[in-house]
């Protein structure tokens, strides 16, 4: 059987092998910008077994471009799972020219040699055509300590 040329490297990309996989630098470095902090108010947690329910009651989110209330109604739904903890958040924003923004996230929180590591995943949803662009963004939230609050910095990915 006679391999064609694109045919041979699409075998040899299968099978790891090749030029490619041998590149172990990335093609560009991970860029961020500031987007806004968000300080959240939680009461107790619920226990639910492996899992516990934190209720959202408020808060706040302010940045450069953006800046509002937390709405009451939300939850963090934090799960023990084999050595680190998962989270799972969906809260309300409402913006002070009155938007309103679904944000979601999940998230990890483990203890290691460094410290704690308590990252997040947010993703967003409105109607608004001021904030779409929050529609179209990766972001990546890290947690920053306020006594009595759960708060992030949240980055957009560029």
């Amino acid at each position: 059987m006679k391999l064609t040329k694109i045919s041979a490297m699409a075998l040899a990309a299968l099978m790891g092998v090749g030029e490619m996989a041998s590149a172990q630098t990335p093609a560009s470095p991970l860029e961020s910008e500031f987007l806004f902090e968000v300080v959240l108010d939680v009461d107790a947690q619920l226990d639910a077994g492996h899992t516990s329910i934190a209720p959202v009651t408020g808060g706040t989110f302010s940045g450069p471009n953006i800046k509002g209330t937390v709405h009451a109604g939300g939850a963090d739904w934090i799960t023990q799972v084999s050595g680190h903890t998962s989270l799972d958040v969906r809260i309300t924003l409402e913006t002070d020219d009155g938007a309103i923004i679904f944000m979601s996230y999940t998230g990890v929180v483990s203890r290691g040699d460094t410290g704690l590591y308590w990252r997040v995943r947010p993703i967003f949803q409105t109607a608004s055509e001021k904030y779409d662009w929050l529609n179209h963004v990766v972001c990546v939230g890290k947690n920053k300590q306020v006594p009595g609050k759960v708060a992030y910095d949240i980055f957009g990915i560029l």
